[in-house]
Order: structure tokens, then C-alpha cells, then sequence
């Protein structure tokens, strides 16, 4: 059943006996096995290796740059210091909100002002409360006018009174709060 080029190989197995056979067997698969899967695992691994090798070194760059880059605290608020307006400025801020008002069809008769110096920083903190009356509508537009035409502004309260359920003004008692930096 043999053919004439078998019979070599079939000569030399035999004399091999069983134990050879199985050996030869298990030493085909283990060539097959390390060709088909241990030797591309190998080269996958490989890359990885050298991919987190240039991310380390990435991440040690970037590190080195932030740490040059960076500047003291001290520089960094003083930077966030020189970010507020002088207090001298306060008319004119005051000024821009009155104006805002007018804009939206309100008038600011009226208002109290309350500075306090910040214990902690360098800023001063001007309370401003204005009793406004107008309708709903109006005073939503100058709060939001105002949040734009002084960004140093922040709404701390508003309080809305409305003397009748048909009356279409409303009183409205808002308080803001601009921050100003210290005068050099």
C-alpha cells in the first residue's frame, strides 16, 4: 500500500517503535504549536514592550516640561490678583449696572453699598443692594444684562414681592457682590 518513496520513512518509524513514534509526534505538534502561537504572542509582546517603553518616556517628557513651566505660587496669585479690577473703578462698575438697569426699562433710585475687605486675600468685596420695581420680564433681563456688562458681578440674593396677584410689577430687592482688587 506503500509507495516507493514511503518506504524509507516507513522503515525508520517502525524501527523507532512505539516510543519513538509518539515522540515524533509530539515533536511535530510542539514545532507546529510554538510557529502557529507562542512565536506571534512573542512579537505582540514585543511591541507592547517597546509602546509602553515610548509612553514612559512620554510621560517623563511631558513631566520634565510641566515642572519647567510652572511658576511659583506666589507668581500665580499674583497673576490672579492683577485679574480684578482696581477699587478706584468702583463708580464706573456702578455706573455700567445703573446703566443696564435704564436699559432694560428699570430705574435704581436707590442702593446700598457695603465694602468689606477679604481677611484672607487681597480683595475687596462691595456689597450692593438695590430695591428695584418692574415687571418680572425686566428685572430677569437686567440680571441677565448685568452678568455680562460686569463680569465681576455675582448675584448673591433677590427677593420678589408682588403687592397685589394682579399687579404686573413686581418689587425686587437684589444683592451683588463685586470683588475688586486692592488699590496699588
Amino acid at each position: 500500500m506503500t509507495t516507493r518513496l514511503n518506504r524509507p520513512v516507513g522503515l525508520r518509524l517502525r524501527r523507532l517503535g512505539l516510543p519513538g513514534m509518539v515522540g515524533v509526534g509530539l515533536w511535530v505538534m510542539a514545532a507546529t504549536f510554538f510557529f502557529s502561537a507562542v512565536l506571534p504572542e512573542q512579537k505582540r509582546l514585543e511591541a507592547v514592550r517597546l509602546s509602553a517603553d515610548s509612553l514612559h518616556e512620554r510621560i517623563e517628557r511631558a513631566g520634565s516640561r510641566t515642572t519647567a513651566r510652572e511658576r511659583p505660587a506666589e507668581e500665580q496669585l499674583a497673576e490672579f490678583y492683577r485679574l480684578f479690577p482696581d477699587e478706584r473703578d468702583t463708580p464706573d462698575w456702578i455706573g455700567k449696572i445703573a446703566a443696564t438697569a435704564q436699559g432694560c426699562g428699570l430705574s435704581l433710585d436707590q442702593g446700598e453699598y457695603k465694602p468689606s475687605r477679604d481677611t484672607a486675600g487681597k480683595l475687596t468685596r462691595l456689597q450692593v443692594t438695590l430695591p428695584v420695581r418692574g415687571e418680572y420680564r425686566q428685572i430677569r433681563e437686567f440680571l441677565a444684562r448685568t452678568r455680562v456688562a460686569v463680569p465681576i458681578a455675582s448675584l448673591e440674593q433677590i427677593q420678589f414681592e408682588r403687592q397685589k396677584i394682579s399687579d404686573p410689577l413686581v418689587d425686587a430687592k437684589i444683592r451683588l457682590v463685586l470683588y475688586l482688587g486692592a488699590s496699588s
